[in-house]
């Protein structure tokens, strides 16, 4: 007897629809392995299709999966192969087709649920959807009930975590990036999901070469764990000096993440357990196995089976330092473990500073801290407290006095997929050294090379030439001519530089957005995408080029000042500083120009995930 079960679950995240189907024994039921595996593949087969899971890292490589549906909602679907292994993958990766297909399932499922004899069940992942049993995997993470908290269904284990360990941080950083520790919301939809049926890969990935953006671990106290090779695909996380003494760090976000294995958690789980489990859901020990000896026969993956043929991976000194790859199935999207939770920071990433050194971490109260730092020998520190609205105040004390921002956290957009929160290096710090020695060039190619408006024109930017030319070529015609130049100099388009050199907006056609323009630029990481992050940043500093008094306003004394901001968006300013106005009250305010990059961002982030992607930024494009 064959009973198909349709539960469909309302919760605040949407509706989810899951469709599963339940065989019970009855007196003529053949228990034979074989028979029965037979007739799974014929069933499997006769209700499968073909699925194109398209690839958003820019090589434009879709991968072709024969399966069933298994469940949809806003964010993501899951589908079964015909050898019963299930994929997660984010409905962004569907095609058109695949999307239609995903809708006329859905509305047949509610058809369905709306004729009689049909049990509707409501329910909340917490509930373990009827699984009683804990699974083994959340054993592991129970000596930190106290601060996580996990629950289950059939296939993955769902761990909830603030990402705050309970030992203090930062201490012992002498390569900073000036982000400091703040609670992530690691709930909900955007909780760590952990296979609990970890299938080995037919074609394991090295994280040498794979996984560089996001988490690729998470460590037993609900700390992610991610790569020990930072973004830009060179960087060794713990040879530059970027981690603290428990090997972690903070992100873009203000997110605290490991880059190494937590083998000092051991003291808390006991030596022999896992400290970690990798995203594929195979556990990390730390540098001994359970009989206390350390392995002889890693893997190039650092792993190896145990004698329960169970297996899993090694904490080691040297690189990889944990998995360095994964042994089990896992889906590589945008450079990272997909599906996994986004972290949300509240203020716009900050550059290196040059010279620090952390020196101290204090917990000052439930929601308010203290890192202490010094610079060139100078102590300084950063307090910050988190209010129960989620306004962040941060107060930075040094010799030159104490100063206080406040932000607020803002809206997390739909859509799967971790944020990068790594800082990748630029090729020079932000500065005004320019304006110090009094640089000034009237020279339009110059100044559009020079993205960072430090009067120098370094290997990176001179890499762009290809593109500038064909930027004033105007008439298309693969010729650059003086009268081209001069145009650029005295036309009607937005302002590149602080100068008045125009962005490099063509006289044919309609004109176009200004992220899309200067896109180049903007890409500070050179990732191929343009973050909240980087637009936002990039709008701070702009106006902290021209706020000479610091009194977080910009008057036109201020935007008339020659040498000002010299960058794309310091141009944008000072030629749009009436329509940035919003309040009309003949000032810019620090908040309206970073409001303003919020709204020329949100035109263009179409699925709101916080990227604007090359798709996105071609569908802004105007005709």
């Amino acid at each position: 007897m064959r009973i198909v079960r349709v539960v469909v679950a309302i919760t605040a995240f949407g509706l989810v629809i899951n469709v599963s189907t339940d065989t019970f024994g009855h007196d003529t039921h053949s228990h034979n392995p074989r028979r029965s595996a037979d007739k799974y593949q014929a069933d499997a087969t006769s209700r499968s299709r073909m699925w194109t899971i398209k690839s958003l890292t820019g090589d434009h490589t879709p991968t072709m999966v024969k399966g069933t549906l298994l469940t949809a909602d806003h964010d993501q679907v899951r589908l079964q192969t015909l050898d019963g292994r299930v994929i997660s993958t984010s409905i962004k990766t569907l095609t058109a087709e695949d999307l239609k297909f995903v809708h006329q399932r859905q509305e047949r499922m509610l058809e369905l649920n709306t004729q009689p004899f049909v049990r509707l069940t409501a329910f909340q992942s917490k509930d373990n959807q009827g699984v009683a049993n804990p699974p083994a995997l959340a054993n592991f993470f129970k000596p930190f009930a106290k601060t996580i908290r996990f629950h289950w269904d059939r296939d993955f284990l769902f761990v909830e975590s603030t990402g705050m360990p309970d030992h203090p941080m930062m201490t012992g950083i002498t390569a900073w990036q000036q982000q400091v520790p703040i609670p992530q919301a690691y709930t909900g939809n955007n909780a760590w999901k952990i296979p609990l049926h970890p299938v080995p890969a037919q074609n394991p990935m090295s994280t040498k070469e794979h996984f560089f953006r996001g988490a690729i671990a998470l460590a037993v106290n609900g700390v992610p764990i991610f790569n020990p090779i930072k973004n830009n695909g060179k960087t060794d996380t713990l040879l530059a000096g970027e981690l603290d003494r428990w090997g972690g760090h903070c992100g873009r976000a203000d997110d605290y993440h490991y880059h190494i294995a937590p083998v000092h958690l051991e003291k808390i789980v006991g030596a022999g357990n896992p400290v970690a489990v990798a995203l594929d859901g195979y556990a990390i020990y730390g540098y001994n196995d359970p009989n206390g000896k350390p392995p002889t026969d890693l893997d190039w993956l650092n792993g190896h089976k145990g004698p329960d043929g169970t297996y899993h991976y090694h904490a080691t000194k040297t690189f990889p330092y944990l998995n360095g790859g994964f042994y089990g199935e896992v889906i590589e999207l945008n450079g990272q473990v997909d599906p996994q939770p986004r972290a949300q920071g509240v203020r716009p990433h900050l550059p290196g500073l040059k010279g620090a050194t952390i020196v101290g971490f204090e917990k000052q109260s439930a929601n308010s801290y203290c890192v202490k730092y010094e610079v060139f020998g100078q102590p300084r520190s950063v307090q910050y407290s988190i209010g129960d609205n989620g306004v962040v105040t941060f107060t930075f004390v040094s010799e030159q006095g104490t100063t206080t921002e406040t932000y607020s956290a803002r809206r997390r957009g739909e859509g799967g997929g971790r944020r990068d929160t790594e800082a990748a290096p630029t090729q020079k710090q932000r500065g005004n050294k320019k304006q110090e020695e009094g640089w000034v060039t009237n020279d339009p190619i110059h100044m559009a090379l020079d993205v960072n408006s430090d009067g120098k024109i370094d290997g990176s930017e001179l890499r762009r030439i290809g593109v500038v030319l064909r930027e004033f070529d105007s008439d298309r015609d693969g010729l650059v001519a003086v009268d081209e130049i001069r145009k650029s100099e005295h036309g009607g388009n937005e302002p590149q530089g602080g100068r008045g050199v125009r962005g490099p907006q063509s006289d044919n056609g309609p004109r176009q957005p200004w992220i899309l323009v200067h896109a180049t630029e903007i890409d500070l990481d050179k990732n191929g995408m343009i973050s909240r992050n980087e637009i936002v940043g990039e709008a701070v500093h702009a106006f902290k080029g021209y706020d000479t008094n610091n009194d977080g306003q910009l008057n036109r004394s201020e935007l008339d000042v020659r040498g000002g901001s010299r960058s794309a968006m310091g141009g944008f300013i000072k030629g749009h500083a009436k329509e940035i106005d919003r309040d009309l009250d003949g000032v810019v305010s620090r908040d309206e120009v970073v409001n303003n990059a919020e709204r020329m961002f949100s035109k263009l982030d179409a699925n709101s995930d916080d990227l604007i992607t090359a798709e996105e930024l071609e569908s802004g494009r105007r005709n």
